[in-house]
């Protein structure tokens, strides 16, 4: 195709009338709905991984676990209720302190009867 077809093909499409506002609804939409689904995989899909990670680790809590609380608090898991846990805190004066069960931010170490058996 030479230049001059091709200016004369440009100049063709340029004499055209403008399409329609409405036809280009669709597309829109489809951009629209495109920038949601990013904005759900990048900022709700992990949050929601992490919320289901987290309550499959309160739901494991058992006896011995060592684990540190939202505040920073260390401690051995003494008793687990449905919503409160017992940590002991001190062994030399064998210290124990009531936390919500949802104030446990995660388990720093398994009983050591669980680690020998998993190996």
């Amino acid at each position: 195709m030479s230049y001059v077809e091709l200016l004369a093909v440009v100049a063709q499409e340029a004499g055209e009338a403008p399409k329609e506002p409405g036809s280009q609804l669709p597309v829109l939409i489809g951009y629209i709905a495109i920038v949601f689904f990013i904005f759900w995989l990048v900022l709700f899909r992990p949050r929601k991984q992490e919320q289901k990670h987290r309550e499959q680790m309160l739901s494991a809590l058992k006896k011995h676990d060592k684990v540190m609380t939202i505040g920073g608090i260390i401690g051995t898991v003494m008793e687990v209720r449905e919503d409160e846990v017992i940590l002991k805190v001190d062994d030399n004066t064998n210290t124990r302190m009531k936390f919500s069960r949802g104030a446990i931010q995660k388990v720093l170490s398994a009983p050591e009867g669980e680690k020998e058996s998993k190996a």
